[in-house]
């Protein structure tokens, strides 16, 4: 039996309903999954932490880390499945933040978790239950903001209505309120009426206890029924508070709380302000969970508010802020034009180059695999997001090679077939028509390579899905989409294309509009056969006889091009400086700071805010300015943060960095100011981050200062910060040795210091969905003064009043403002901003390495560096890349020698892979980017695609050696045979992502590193290809054993080394090894030299 009529391929090609009932199913199920699938503005990377928060109210970071981290770190010890432990303590609370093990459950962790943080036993009474949670993988949605003339309570009121009204709501189900204090209800007794009364705050607190609480008293088991019993006194507001009677005298006479003291029913201390294009404002975030669509959460809530809006009191006005599905729309919108402009200019490559019948059902594999890759995207948890689009224009032009491969095998097939029976005399009067038999075999001819072409693609994407940290969900977007586009494409070329290719007719004049074309067309291939035989050939064979010479030429311009990369003229940077839609302000006050210094400042900053606006409208009337909203709120006592909604790029001369740098010089240097950071970055944080941890406190905080300021003396460095701050002041206190001989504790002291200037909880009560404390302590104007601590009375077991002062040392002195912790131990981060016009970050960390870091850690020994945060990460994904890069290469490897049946052969294929490299970087050079770790990604796929063509032109020169033609000829005439499939596979890869090369949006930005590194790469690789490929095959198959023992010889060095890994071999038996093998390399290279200059040229 003819093996051409086995097979999935020859099935499919003689059956072509099921050809087309496979089509259709996959355009059917595609268009369902994108209507349901989720739209998100980018990719969700997964989120393995768990946090454990406590709150000690009234402590002190130092009292944070004692009585609250360390036990908890203790009890964690050993805990498995935990790969690192972050803690921090700041005033008044204390947080775990737990990494967990890829691996591991982290449900069923959680659950261990909580029960060792709730065996701990050694914890502070004062202390509240701690919270232990799975961090969530929420994203940001929209933010809505009521503003207008509001009090602070009718702030807190229209908060908590709106954040009601938006979460019954059907597509919302998350919203956090901002700008709006807690409720609490503040009981203030003066000093001077505690001593008057022979009264302490705790029996004010305790006489709130006793008074105010509702309690079950049983059930009354009558005949007629079960009656419940309770007693009632409860008191929810500030006027029932103020009737609890404190002391009843024999006369009938009563002392209440409001004869004592002042009961305030407001709000906690703690400063909260929200102001939006300077008028007062409650705020509310609407945050998107998994599996939820941003497009329906913003449509739903748009609808709200513009009803809101009519039921709202004269003077207040709710807007939408930072409303992420607008950006969204805009970016799916500009990805939607250049995949179109993409597939336009692919179809005309195609048609330029095939039969239109031919080009039109290549072309028709772009929509059967973009379907097929919508149909699966769920299942390979990926969403309609930038990068997943972006992945489709990216695979635009690679989808269509295997087609192409295919769709040209078959027309040369049936031309050959046709000019044959011409000959022959056998064209029938109707024309000739491709018969099943000849367009089977014309597939079935390039089948195997082309689909291993495919399959290294694929290979080259694999490895993007395993790196994981920040850019986990952007490469697995990237690689799931490609890959499932690679699949379904597969099948298009291989059980769809061929049955419609059946019937291809010839000899028969195109008329009308597809004359012109026709005619054109053939100019097009007279042209290139001319280009071929005229130019290339000729031009390859002169390579062919100086194949040393041109494989020197070629490895030179590989030196050059990481000589330019190496030297900063290609500039390298971790990740793009891209600017953002956006611009965020983080404000921190020195340690210490007053409320109303940090108002201040903020109204300040505000200003300066405004006035670059102003000036920017002035200088530029016909533009609607830089701003569209200014929204600032107040996170804690000495933090603020800034939101600026810039205007649409497009309507601006300057980008957000230039803004920036405008806002900077405005503001200028403020007083009692850490830092104020403008936040334009990308996932991993500040540019530069370093550590410092140690036991010692005191050579931690100074060699911590020291490495801030030699980390400041670099040009382009700026906003360096040192995480531990200059301190906070502290009123320290010390009991005196005639306090124990009176009976006063320390707890007597430090019980009524703290009831006087934090307070005393009576109880907590809840009043609709707020829980609300009740405190009991001094009046706000006594706890702003260290005088009245000075002046401050501590109650003796036997009733006296002994001023403080008599009992214990009151001195004043500085404690530490927050305390971080790694591993168990106390972390110091000094982190900075660059230039990267002026500096590279890897430079300064490698300068501070081998210049500073040695001579630090010898001056104070109990201190370890180490780097941090982006730093970090950046050399955890070096490591990362070169892992995947390497998996990569091992897999085309194999992918290539099992159909070879050759080890050597797949090097010469994958010879042209650095050569890709080239083109990237020569095109980052171009348009003035720099490379950066999403051009590293670019790269690794690029390794992938750039194989396919070499892959062919190998395969088919092996088809013309077995003809009997000679090592050159059979290259040659596989050039030939093979050059307009290449030129057209790399023709359209290159213009479906051209149009992206020159997006100016700044939506664009994120992804064109990727784009030019697969472009420029595949399109110099390619040229290379028709070069250097003949070159090294005709080397490696003229000198076949001396290529395999050097192969060898390389070979062992690696297996070595693993041996070491293994535990087999020492590392020094494995270094001996390799020095041998690297001797035995040179002796035999140099043999060949000889050899080369010694014997005739056709014996080398």
């Amino acid at each position: 039996m003819d093996m051409s009529t086995k097979g999935l391929i020859s099935w499919f090609t003689r059956n072509p309903v099921a050809a087309n009932l496979v089509m259709i199913l996959i355009f059917f199920s595609g268009a369902l999954s994108v209507a349901n699938i989720s739209k998100e503005m980018f990719p969700r990377s997964e989120n393995r932490m768990i946090s454990i928060g406590a709150s000690y109210p009234g402590a002190a970071p130092v009292e944070v880390e004692k009585g609250v981290i360390l036990p908890m770190e203790a009890a964690l010890e050993g805990l498995k499945g935990i790969k690192e432990i972050n803690t921090a303590a700041d005033r008044d609370y204390g947080r775990l933040y737990l990494s967990i093990e890829p691996n591991e459950d982290i449900n069923e962790l959680m659950t261990q978790v909580e029960n060792r943080i709730d065996g701990i036993i050694n914890l502070p009474e004062d202390l509240e239950k701690a919270t232990v949670q799975k961090i969530d993988n929420r994203m940001f949605a929209l933010g809505i903001v009521v503003h207008g003339n509001m009090t602070q309570s009718m702030k807190k009121e229209m908060g908590d209505q709106v954040r009601d009204e938006l979460l019954a709501l059907p597509a919302v189900k998350t919203v956090d309120v901002w700008g709006v204090g807690d409720y609490e209800i503040s009981i203030e007794v003066r000093q001077d009426r505690l001593r008057e009364l022979n009264l302490t705050l705790g029996e004010v607190a305790a006489a709130v206890r006793a008074s105010s609480l509702d309690l079950p008293a049983g059930i009354i088991r009558a005949e007629a029924g079960n009656v419940l019993v309770r007693t009632e006194g409860k008191a929810y507001e500030g006027k029932e508070f103020e009737e609890i009677v404190l002391r009843s005298q024999s006369d009938g006479t009563q002392l209440l709380l409001s004869d004592v003291a002042t009961v305030r029913d407001g709000f906690s201390d703690g400063v909260s302000a929200n102001r939006f294009n300077r008028k007062e404002a409650v705020g509310l975030g609407v945050f998107s969970l998994e599996d939820q669509n941003l497009l329906d959460i913003s449509e739903s809530v748009n609808t709200y508010v513009v009803e809101k809006q009519q039921t709202l009191p004269d003077g207040l006005e709710i807007s939408i802020f930072s409303d992420t599905a607008f950006f969204l729309n805009g970016r799916l919108t500009m990805m939607a034009e250049n995949l179109m402009m993409g597939g336009i200019l692919v179809a005309i490559m195609l048609g330029l180059f095939l039969n239109l019948k031919v080009a039109f059902w290549v072309m028709l594999g772009i929509p059967v695999s973009f379907a097929g890759a919508f149909w699966l995207m769920p299942v390979g948890d990926v969403t309609v997001n930038v990068l997943s689009l972006f992945a489709f224009i990216m695979v635009l032009g690679i989808v269509v090679d295997d087609a192409i491969v295919i769709g040209e095998s078959v027309f040369s097939e049936v031309k050959a077939d046709y000019k044959s029976k011409l000959a022959a005399g056998q064209i029938p009067k109707s024309g000739y028509v491709a018969s099943s038999e000849t367009v089977i075999s014309g597939a079935k001819r390039v089948a195997t390579p082309s689909t291993i072409g495919v399959l290294t693609t694929m290979a080259a994407f694999l490895p993007l899905l395993f790196i994981g940290g920040s850019f986990d969900g952007v490469l697995r977007a990237v690689g799931v989409v490609v890959i499932l586009c690679l699949i379904f494409s597969l099948i298009e070329s291989k059980l769809i294309l061929p049955s419609h290719l059946v019937g291809l007719k010839f000899g028969q004049e195109p008329s009308g509009y597809f004359s012109s074309i026709g005619r054109y067309q053939r100019k097009i291939s007279k042209g290139l056969e001319n280009f071929v035989e005229l130019y290339y050939q000729p031009w390859v064979r002169r390579a062919l006889r100086k194949r040393y010479v041109t494989l020197s030429i070629f490895l030179a311009m590989l030196i050059i091009t990481l000589g330019l990369l190496n030297s900063g003229l290609a500039r390298y940077e971790f990740f793009p400086d891209i600017p953002g839609d956006d611009v965020r302000a983080d404000l921190i006050m020195q340690d210490g700071s007053s409320a109303e210094s940090m108002l201040e400042t903020v109204s300040f900053v505000e200003d300066a805010i405004y006035a670059v606006d102003e000036r920017y409208r002035k200088e530029n009337p016909s533009t609607q300015g830089l701003l569209q909203n200014v929204n600032f709120w107040v996170s804690s006592d000495v933090q603020a943060s800034f939101l600026l909604n810039l205007t649409r790029s497009e309507d601006r001369s300057l980008v957000a960095n230039e803004i920036i740098d405008l806002l900077r010089e405005e503001i200028g240097l403020l007083p009692n100011v850490r830092r104020l950071n403008f936040l334009n970055k990308g996932p991993s944080g500040s540019n530069i981050s370093l550590s410092l941890s140690g036991s010692n406190p005191d050579e931690l905080t100074i060699a911590s200062a020291e490495l801030q300021q030699y980390l400041g003396q670099f040009v382009g460095v700026y906003d360096v910060y040192n995480s531990q701050g200059s301190g906070s002041k502290e009123v320290l206190i010390s009991p005196k040795p005639y306090a124990s001989q009176i009976g006063i504790r320390l707890s007597d002291i430090a019980n009524q210091v703290r009831q006087a200037f934090y307070g005393e909880e009576a109880q907590r009560i809840q009043r609709d969905s707020d829980t609300v404390k009740v405190m009991v302590r001094y009046p706000y104007d006594e706890r702003r003064s260290i005088s009245t601590l000075e002046n401050m009375h501590i109650r003796a077991p036997s009733g006296e009043a002994i001023a403080i002062g008599d009992v214990a040392d009151v001195s004043l002195g500085v404690g530490i403002a927050a305390i971080q912790r790694l591993d168990r131990q106390r972390t110091v981060t000094v982190t900075a901003e660059i230039e990267v016009d002026k500096i590279q970050s890897g430079d300064i960390e490698a300068d501070i390495q081998k210049n500073f870091v040695p001579q630090l850690l010898e001056k104070y020994p109990s201190v370890k560096f180490r780097l941090s945060g982006g730093s970090e990460e950046k050399n955890e994904y070096y490591t990362k890349m070169a892992i995947g890069g390497l998996a990569a290469l091992f897999l085309i490897y194999t992918l290539l020698a099992v159909p070879l049946r050759s080890y050597i052969q797949p090097i010469v294929i994958m010879s042209v892979i650095p050569f890709g490299f080239i083109g990237a970087v020569i095109g980052h050079m171009i348009f003035d980017v720099s490379v950066n770790i999403l051009s590293v990604f670019g790269i690794i796929a690029l390794s992938g695609v750039v194989v396919n063509d070499s892959l062919i032109l190998v395969e088919f020169a092996n088809r013309e050696r077995a003809k009997g033609l000679s090592f050159e000829d059979a290259i040659l005439n596989a050039g030939k045979k093979r050059f307009r499939a290449i030129l057209l596979t790399t023709l359209t890869t290159f213009v479906g992502l051209l149009p992206l090369l020159f997006e100016t949006s700044m939506q664009a930005q994120f992804v064109i590193p990727m784009a030019i590194s697969l472009s420029f790469g595949i399109l110099f690789a390619s040229v290379i290809t028709l070069v250097l490929i003949p070159c090294l095959y005709l080397v490696v198959e003229t000198n076949h054993q001396f290529v395999s023992r050097i192969f060898l010889l390389l070979l062992l060095i690696p297996t070595s080394y693993l041996l070491v890994f293994l535990g087999i071999f020492t590392l020094f038996f494995a270094n001996i090894v390799a020095g041998i093998m690297v001797l035995m390399g040179l002796l035999l290279s140099a043999g060949r030299v000889r050899a080369y200059f010694t014997e005739p040229e056709g014996q080398v």
